[in-house]
């Protein structure tokens, strides 16, 4: 499953791959996007668990799974086990 991004956003960088031994602890801590930059979070192997935080729900998310970040949105994710993760960034 994919989650939509608006239209029109411009892409700005994806980072390199990650796994569960090299996702930053920055993620795994709560943070949010600056204003008018969004994400794509791509589960490419195993599972994390996306926690926003705002409304407490938690989602936990397989590969090949896509999530969509909006901006200012506090939020962490979480590894679970072996995984493999990028993340797209845009701006508006």
């Amino acid at each position: 499953m994919t989650d939509p991004l608006p239209d029109g956003l411009i892409p700005a960088h994806s980072t390199p791959v990650f796994t569960q031994d090299t996702l930053p602890k920055a993620l795994q801590q709560e943070h949010a996007l600056a204003p008018g930059h969004w994400a794509r979070l791509h589960v490419l192997e195993g599972r994390l668990v996306f926690a926003n935080l705002e409304t407490g729900r938690q989602r936990t998310i397989a590969a090949p799974e896509i999530v969509a970040i909006p901006p200012a949105l506090r939020h962490r994710v979480e590894p679970q086990g072996a995984v493999r993760a990028r993340i797209e960034f845009f701006r508006e």
